[in-house]
């Protein structure tokens, strides 16, 4: 067997026998990075948590173990809610086939009656979905101001002709971690990850204690590389607009000069979504704009002059419903109607909505007279 990447030899030996006794094999799982100072000669104190699974999810990765160099008598405890809901003593190394649950208080103590450290337990770190396999990343969260520190491995399962069955590691990598950053952490593999390995993320933190001692806590995470999650769907586009609806819900079809001269032409006009209205007013016989340009005349033919526009008024909707618009009388219709006695007129009305639609309902005919 080969071990993953050799770290603090104190740690270490603890998680070789603690995967002994989950009957793991002989595999060795990395532990927190040994005391800068190689010249330390106080006593050193370890409180690790690992859990997760691998691709054996036979053989749970679940365990809190403490150690203390050199040795003395060392308990762990959980605690939760104030209630010791899992202890165990040794001397030298202990650990139990238990872990914390977020909130949890996890102790150890040594020699046993005397804490030496105390972590409230947050479920740090976590491995982002997108380290998964075919990319190179390697990100997620951690503990504020912890260390990190991740990889992968590959088991097989190899049974010897007695019938005993152990975990062999196949292979294995470091990741490269290149910021750490607030609440996350961040880096890449030399090569894409792949289905069936186990990739890993511990974070750690030493403090030191009185008399040149130190304590270090570290807390691991493993889980299987799996497939990259799907993008998210892009949003739905958004539903066409109804199409541009309107009518003359009431408008004059006679009306005196002097009304129009006075007070204008009141008309009611339907519109099933936001826009304007706009109402002319036209002098019956020249040619109309909806549709002078849309007649094809011959060579020889006379074109109509525009139409005298007599009129105009517009209202603007902020919703569906009905509006009133005011045709008021135009410069060029006060001169060319102030002598008139009877006009024929066409009312032209015109809708647009306020996303561009743009809708002529049917032309009418107002009758104009002294």
């Amino acid at each position: 067997m080969t071990p993953r990447a050799a770290r603090s030899p104190i740690l270490g030996s603890v998680r070789a026998a603690c995967l002994t006794l989950l009957a793991l094999g002989a595999l060795a799982l990395p532990a927190a990075p040994a005391a800068a100072n190689s010249g330390h000669q106080g006593p050193e104190y370890s409180l690790s948590i690992v859990e997760g699974e691998s691709t054996q999810p036979e053989y749970a990765i679940a365990h809190t173990s403490a150690h203390v160099n050199p040795s003395a008598s060392v308990a762990v405890s959980i605690v939760r809610g104030g209630i010791v809901v899992a202890r165990n003593t040794g001397n030298e190394g202990v650990w139990l086939s238990q872990v914390p649950q977020v909130g949890d208080v996890v102790t150890m103590e040594s020699p046993i009656g005397s804490v030496v450290g105390s972590v409230v337990y947050d479920g740090l770190p976590a491995i982002d979905p997108t380290v998964c396999a075919g990319l190179v990343n390697f990100s997620g969260q951690r503990s504020a101001g912890q260390i990190v520190e991740g990889g992968f491995y590959s088991l097989t399962l190899v049974t010897d002709p007695y019938g005993h069955s152990s975990l062999h590691q196949t292979s294995s990598g470091q990741a490269q971690v290149t910021v750490l950053s607030g609440p996350s952490f961040a880096g890449a593999f030399l090569a894409p990850l792949a289905i069936g390995q186990t990739v890993w993320a511990t974070e750690s933190l030493q403090t030191p204690l009185a008399g040149n001692a130190t304590f270090t806590y570290s807390s691991e995470n493993d889980r299987p590389v799996g497939a990259c999650p799907l993008p998210p769907a892009p949003p739905a586009p958004p539903p066409p607009p109804p199409a541009l609806v309107g009518a003359l819900a009431k408008f004059l079809r006679t009306a005196t000069l002097h009304r129009l001269f006075t007070l204008g032409l009141l008309n009611q006009v339907t519109i099933n979504q936001p826009g304007t209205v706009t109402e002319d007013l036209y002098q019956q016989g020249g040619a109309m704009p909806a549709f002078a340009s849309a007649v094809k005349h011959s060579r020889h033919r006379k074109h109509k002059p525009p139409a005298l526009l007599l009129a105009r008024g517009s209202a603007s909707a902020g919703a569906a419903g009905t509006v009133s618009v005011v045709l008021h009388v135009t410069a060029l219709g006060r001169r060319a109607l102030r002598h008139a006695k009877h006009v024929s007129a066409v009312l032209v009305t015109t809708l647009r909505s306020t996303g561009g639609a743009t809708l002529t309902l049917e032309r009418r005919a107002v009758t104009l007279h002294s």
